[in-house]
């Protein structure tokens, strides 16, 4: 068995999102894995209205026919899909917050027979299909603005793909955007603080993004060879995460004035903006920072607020930006 339990809030009045989402044909709209979906019967939405769905899981198409079990407008929905490989339960609830409505999504996936062998492996699986949906459930319903990361495509100078926010890795991933080669010395004052953190939490991630104009992608090649090339540290090219994209939309997304300095952000998997700080490090900012990473120790924070440790400061520096030209 596999669960995915996780909240978003869109800015739109509970009764809009309760109608829009107790119609699981909508799916194909938000979540990339769904490549097919459609309502069942012409009756008005209730208890007993069908959908089928066909999803990519594990690098399989699998058609599935949910009926609602739970119908309680405007408060929760509950869809029960099954077939012989699988059933899954997703019970979504809707409460009312200060700027519109908090999403709550309750996902179980069980399977049947022999696959049930696969269990083990099923979570991880089934996390970050939830985490993609996720995100692209809150792309579409509270367009991005100051406050919401993404949506980005970017790639790791170790190859991978990446599709922003949904493909972060923790619950509280911290981002350092970078637009220009000369702030690469800005990015390597962050990283000692950064690291550590990344160190005590198991729920963190960092994230070097240095983002630069579409119209550099042909040049890819080049630029993220470059990088490469400059970085020995395996764990330094992961974590750093090329994008080529319009610029000016991901400053606007940051809330910052222009591409003069970086953006040091803590953003969930949704692509919700915790916390952001700009320009050089500090102790305070840093506090700031943590302070948005709940629920930690007191120990935690107190460790995370009193900046780079000297013995961290000896490690070696990334240089991520700094073959970009």
């Amino acid at each position: 068995m596999a669960r995915y339990r996780a909240a978003l809030d869109a800015t739109r009045e509970r009764d809009h999102v309760f109608a829009y989402l107790s119609d699981f044909s909508t799916t194909q709209e938000w979540d990339p894995g769904v490549v097919e979906a459609e309502r069942l019967s012409g009756a008005a939405i209730g208890e007993g209205s069908e959908f089928r769905l066909v999803a990519e899981f594990l690098g399989r198409r699998t058609a599935l026919v949910y009926r609602i079990v739970e119908y309680d407008p405007p408060r929760a929905v509950t869809f029960r899909g099954e077939n012989a490989t699988v059933t899954s339960t997703d019970r979504i609830t809707f409460d009312t917050v200060e700027r519109g409505t908090r999403i709550t999504y309750d996902a179980e996936l069980v399977l049947k027979g022999p696959l049930r062998i696969a269990d083990p492996l099923l979570g991880l699986a089934f996390n970050r299909v939830g985490d993609r949906a996720l995100a692209g459930l809150g792309n579409k319903l509270a367009p991005v603005q100051t406050g919401q990361f993404g949506p980005l495509s970017g790639r790791s100078l170790d190859g991978r793909a990446y599709e922003l926010p949904g493909d972060l890795a923790k619950p509280y991933n911290l981002l350092v955007v970078a637009f220009r080669r000369d702030q690469q010395a800005l990015v390597d004052r962050w990283l000692p603080w950064l690291t550590r953190l990344e160190q005590l939490r198991a729920d963190v991630a960092v994230y070097e993004l240095p983002v630069l104009p579409s119209s550099y992608g042909p040049a890819r090649w080049f630029i993220d060879g470059g990088m490469t090339r400059g970085i020995p540290d395996r764990a330094a090219r992961a974590r750093t995460v090329t994008v080529y994209t319009d610029v000016q939309k991901v400053v606007d997304k940051l809330g910052l004035e222009g591409t003069g300095t970086i953006a040091v952000a803590v953003v969930e998997r949704s692509g919700r903006i915790l916390a952001r700080e700009v320009g050089d490090f500090d102790q305070l900012k840093a506090g700031r920072l943590a302070t948005a990473l709940v629920p930690e120790s007191a120990a935690t924070a107190a460790v995370a607020s009193r900046g780079p440790y000297p013995s961290l400061a000896r490690l070696g520096r990334s240089q991520s930006i700094a073959d970009t030209g």
